[in-house]
């Protein structure tokens, strides 16, 4: 079995994507942040702690709230948010950091990209 058929294994969540939809602001060139559409789902992934791996990649201390997590999918940028897909996370919000390639021997093998819980309503992160 090769290493990305055994890492495949390990992804043992799955989450749907969402991106800032609607129309552009003539004035501002942005999008209007209260519409969020799909844009992939059912994307296999796996969500761990590991805070000590969330300070190497963001240069901060990690929190109660923030994520690491392990995919294959390469449409993700920061800013964009997720939803976990597994009954213990339902209804849970989180905010999409920025994508770290992880390489191997043979090339690009997977993406590590730090998620933080936010409040779907507001945006921000929820009071502890």
């Amino acid at each position: 079995m090769d290493d990305l058929t055994e890492y495949k294994r390990l992804l043992c969540h799955s989450f749907t994507l969402l991106d800032v939809g609607g129309d552009i602001d003539p004035f501002t060139g942005g999008k209007d942040r209260s519409e969020w559409r799909t844009v992939a789902q059912n994307v296999p992934c796996r969500v761990s702690g590991s805070p000590g791996r969330i300070q190497q990649l963001t240069g901060r201390q990690a929190t109660s709230q923030d994520f690491l997590l392990h995919t294959l999918h390469g449409g993700m940028k920061a800013g964009m948010r997720i939803q976990l897909e597994q009954p213990e996370f339902s209804g849970l919000v989180y905010q999409v950091g920025l994508p770290y390639p992880v390489y191997g021997a043979t090339g690009l093998h997977h993406y590590e990209v730090v998620i933080s819980l936010i409040d779907a309503a507001t945006g921000e992160e929820p009071e502890i």
